[in-house]
């Protein structure tokens, strides 16, 4: 439990981190473009950032199971149909996060020597949230499955 608390914890702190850092890079790039001479990496490394903190907030509101959601058919439901259709919902989460982590790891090997216009890494780096945000979000709907057969 320790470790799943520990990962949550690290989950949440960089996503807020990612965003402090993403919302201060486009205010300095507002500040600097009106009295300075503009940050040029800037506007690209807050484009990253953006990217990194939409799905990492993916994955916290899986988390959070805090998704909306239209459930005007499954709440009418009986309860074993709201259970078939749980565990439908959830196999078709983990397939399509299974697909994500085969795909994200294969942009991530392809952009390996793909350097960024303005910065100082390569591509990989940007699309290595996929692969990540794909394992965490399969991994958390697999617990939810582990939870539920324990019902």
């Amino acid at each position: 439990m320790t470790a799943l608390r520990w990962a949550r914890g690290a989950l949440h702190a960089t996503a807020v981190t990612l965003f402090v850092l993403m919302v201060g890079l486009v205010l300095a790039q507002v500040v600097a473009r009106k009295f300075f001479e503009p940050l040029v990496w800037g506007e690209e490394l807050a484009r990253y950032l953006f990217i990194w903190v939409a799905f990492l907030g993916w994955v916290v509101a899986t988390e959070r199971r805090s998704h909306i959601a239209i459930t005007q058919f499954s709440e009418r439901a009986s309860p074993r149909l709201q259970q078939l259709l749980g565990w439908a919902g959830d196999i078709g989460i983990v397939v399509l996060m299974v697909w994500l982590l085969w795909f994200g790891m294969k942009l991530v090997d392809n952009n390996r020597d793909v350097e960024t216009v303005t910065l100082f890494f390569n591509y990989a780096v940007v699309y290595a949230v996929l692969p990540v945000a794909a394992a965490a979000i399969g991994g958390l709907t697999v617990a939810k499955m582990r939870e539920r057969f324990g019902q």
